[in-house]
């Protein structure tokens, strides 16, 4: 290679400029992205059984499904989660698996489960991606929801049109469908059973097919055509005849209202009512030129929109990619200007330019090599890249050092090239190959997280193999054409002598002592290695100051959504006087939902999540004063935030706790890792009430440690619940239990008949109670029901209703009830680590059959 190279300088820069066009095309051809998408060996299973409870969810859905899972091969875990209304299970894959086949064995036994409710949705399974969103939309303002949501249609229509996406999620919104509500006590009077009204719907909703008519003039396709999804015209419909001829109708007894759903969750942005829309880009799009692209349409979009409502953005991912890559850019320029000065004081320009073209060569190798393997650009490639950046020059250092050393000898340029190269050629092998090796074992790690941090050892080895290949490949052939022989010894710039002498004397004495020196070293690496074990904190991920955190309130479980809602008025009003608009970007407030991580989430009234966007801290400090604007080549001084988001979330917490009705509190800092709660204890068992104590019990003992915050356990009691049970006289009457649940389910629920099709879209028609009875806590008793016989029986008079309490959530671990304890830890006191020997030293031993 390095003959080849000196005796073949054009094809030697023929290939240099074709590194150089094909690193920066794959460089502009990959997508550009906030992390990796990696499809994880991970596989959910999700099914709505609308308006059950958690313990119904549990032992109707989630128990008869995970029993049907079990013993299948190549299974590592199972978790579930049953909330209200959604049972959702997760099935982590042993590392290795062929996760389509897995699916298809999942597939068929889900087919084997003939025992779920008829009134749950086909089970949902899905492999796991991680797949990260670009940029989020809030439309808000002073109008009523439901222009708001209309409004949102169109926006989403015209999101989902930008080049790049793939799809546009909607948060806060409500479908529209088609309500028969109707009143029991009326239903009662006129002698007609819900089954009467249900059946009529059914019977004339629906468009049938007739067949064919053959004809002379042709085939004829026969349809019959039910009634159309209009309230006028389905009040139209026949329930009855009488004998006198006489019609009853579907509007003498009914309203038929279109509206929207029920809401589950409200969305709020900067304190106003919102619909939140987040984009998600495809797979070869750019984040960058994506968020680029939604920042322009709402700019102009903004214009056309009613008075007093307006789009806002949060959440734009597009920002962090763009920090990564100037900071990969400076960090490479300021790094090849460093080599350039050091060579040039050291050496000579010459030496100087022909070692630090190293740079772009082994970076632009790289480049390729991601390119070519179907890598992207993103946080952790670039930050692989900032590693590389130190170690790739090294090698074009030493060769063109010594190819210098030859020259100065007084030897011909190309004798010194060849000479000088092939002198340092297995020792830089050697280096560069131990370097690698330190990088290889990353290759070995498996699962989600090896496929997540793989790239960095592409990355690091295939920057170091093209250090190799322009150190040997393409640096002997400029050495030879641009370096000079020159008689006399370099005289530098810089007088080394002095420093070169004490140098000397230091290393022959440690040559002359080699025993001890070896045994000194080997000593202070063992007492290096034991201090950094035992006394320096062990972190996994960081907290950073990225000025962004996530509140998580539970409001008492009697809250409804609108309790929860009001609630987090007063949560915003005080979140924005403690916080003030010099520090707050924006904030997002979320009610009925609280997201804990990418794959969890809790459901429910209670739940209420802020999530805060703070600007720009100040620079504090000398570094980030003064050093890092020249480092990072950015000379101003940006942000307006005095506060670091450590002292904003001590004052939010001390702010907010001053607020009735918040049952419980916890702050999430987003970190350098996966979201969540920086301490996770479990405690397994099968007994809810009893692992629910235990969990309490080191809840209790947590709260109490120093440096912990925001302690909390998940098996918190749930709502109230009226539980009714078909008494004797019921069973006289001939009535079931089933009858009676299908009746109030029908009432309070709604039962949904059928749908049908309106404006481009499907939606149901849903039978259901007035809104005045369903809000009524006493009206359960006096429901009254119509028996076959056309008379009327009261619930209260034919079932014992009895007040209860079950649980919010019930997850579940490898087919046995788990109870978790989270909490915050501060760093600068404790860490997780410890955290956790302490808890293992007083709970040691745990009651029996838990774990």
């Amino acid at each position: 290679m390095i003959d080849f190279s000196i005796r073949n300088p054009l094809i030697v820069n023929l290939l240099l400029v074709i590194i150089l066009m094909a690193g920066l095309v794959s460089w502009y051809a990959m997508p550009q992205e906030m992390f990796p998408v990696v499809e994880q060996d991970k596989v959910s299973i999700k099914t709505i059984f609308e308006g059950a409870s958690p313990e119904e969810v549990e032992r109707q859905i989630t128990l008869p499904i995970e029993q049907e899972l079990d013993g299948l091969a190549d299974i590592d875990v199972i978790s579930s989660t049953s909330n209200e209304s959604l049972s959702n299970i997760l099935i982590e894959l042993k590392s290795g698996s062929d996760v389509d086949n897995f699916m298809r064995k999942v597939r068929t036994a889900l087919d084997q489960v003939d025992d779920l409710p008829s009134e749950a949705e086909e089970p949902e399974l899905a492999r796991l991606e991680t797949r990260f969103p670009v940029i989020s939309v809030s439309l808000y303002g002073e109008i009523s929801r439901g222009e708001l949501y209309l409004l949102a249609e169109q926006i989403k229509d015209e999101l989902i049109q930008i080049p790049g996406t793939a799809s546009v999620g909607v948060a806060g919104d409500r479908e529209w469908e088609i309500w028969v509500v109707v009143d029991p006590q009326v239903l009662a009077a006129r002698g007609v059973s819900l089954n009467l009204i249900s059946k009529a719907l059914r019977n004339n909703l629906r468009d049938l097919p007739g067949g064919t008519l053959k004809s002379s003039g042709g085939d004829i396709r026969l349809r019959g055509m039910g009634v159309p999804p209009d309230p006028q015209q389905m009040a139209a419909i026949v329930l009855r005849h009488n004998e006198m001829g006489g019609q009853l109708r579907l509007g003498d007894l009914a309203q038929v209202q279109l509206r929207h759903e029920e809401a589950q969750t409200l969305g709020r942005f900067n304190g106003k009512a919102s619909v939140n829309l987040t984009l998600n880009k495809t797979s070869q799009a750019s984040t960058i030129e994506v968020a680029r692209l939604v920042r322009a349409y709402v700019a102009e979009r903004q214009q056309s929109l009613p008075v007093g409502v307006k789009l806002g953005l949060f959440s734009d991912l597009s920002v962090y990619v763009k920090n990564r890559l100037e900071t990969v850019k400076s960090s490479g320029i300021v790094g090849l200007a460093l080599v350039l000065l050091a060579l040039y004081l050291m050496l000579n320009f010459r030496v100087a330019f022909i070692t630090a073209l190293g740079i772009p060569v082994s970076f632009l190798v790289a480049v390729i090599a991601l390119y070519m393997l179907g890598y992207s650009i993103n946080m952790v490639s670039l930050f692989a890249f900032l590693i590389a950046l130190g170690l790739i020059v090294d090698d074009a250092i030493i060769v063109s050092e010594n190819v210098y050393r030859h020259l100065e000898s007084g030897e011909s340029p190309t004798y010194a090239a060849t000479q000088g190269t092939r002198e340092v050629y297995w020792p830089v092998v050697a280096s560069t190959s131990t370097t690698i090796a330190a990088f290889m074992p990353m290759f070995a790690i498996g699962g989600t997280m090896g496929a997540f941090i793989s790239v960095i050892p592409v990355v690091v080895t295939s920057s170091l193999m093209g250090s190799l290949l322009e150190a040997f490949g393409v640096l002997p052939s400029h050495a030879k054409e641009f370096l000079r022989r020159t008689k006399t010894r370099r005289k530098g710039r810089i007088d080394w002598s002095a420093l070169n002498r004490r140098y000397t004397r230091l290393l022959r004495k440690c040559l002359d002592y080699r025993y001890p020196v070896a045994m000194l070293s080997v000593g202070v690496l063992a007492i290096t290695v034991t201090f950094a074990a035992t006394r320096v904190p062990f972190l996994l991920f960081g907290h950073v100051d990225v000025g962004q955190f996530f509140i998580n309130i539970e409001a008492p479980s009697t809250y409804s959504i609108d309790e929860a809602s009001r609630l987090a008025d007063k949560l915003e009003v005080t979140l924005m006087q403690t916080i003030g608009d010099d520090e707050l970007e924006t904030l997002l407030t979320n009610v009925g939902v609280t997201f804990i991580d990418f794959h969890r989430v809790r459901m429910g009234s209670r739940y209420i999540q802020l999530i805060v966007d703070l600007k720009k801290q100040k620079p504090q400090g000398f570094i980030e004063r003064w050093i890092s604007p020249v480092v990072s080549l950015k000379f101003t001084r940006e942000g307006s935030r005095e506060r670091s988001s450590a002292e904003v979330i001590d004052a939010v917490r001390q702010a907010l706790q001053q607020i009735p009705g918040i049952q419980r509190m916890s702050i999430l800092r987003a970190q350098g890792g996966p979201a969540g709660a920086d301490l996770e204890v479990g405690v397994l068992g099968e007994s809810v009430a009893q692992i629910s104590r235990s969990a309490e019990s080191i809840r209790s003992f947590v709260q109490r440690l120093p440096g912990i915050s925001d302690a909390r356990q998940d098996m918190d009691p749930g709502k109230l619940e009226y539980r009714y049970e078909l008494n004797e006289r019921g069973r006289r009457l001939g009535l079931t239990q089933t009858q009676l649940a299908d009746a109030v389910r029908t009432g309070f629920l709604g039962l949904k008949l059928s749908y049908v099709s309106w404006q481009d879209k499907r939606i149901p028609v849903r039978l259901i109670y007035d809104d005045e009875l369903r809000h009524d806590a006493g009206a359960l008793s006096r429901l009254p029901i119509t028996l076959d016989d056309g008379r009327t029986v009261y619930l209260g008079d034919v079932a014992d209703i009895q007040e209860a309490r079950g649980f919010n959530t019930i997850n579940r671990r490898n087919l046995s009830r788990l109870a978790t304890v989270t909490a915050e830890v501060d760093a600068k006191i404790t860490t997780p680590n410890q955290v956790i020997e302490q808890i293992k030293s007083e709970f040691s031993t745990l009651p029996e059959g838990q774990r």
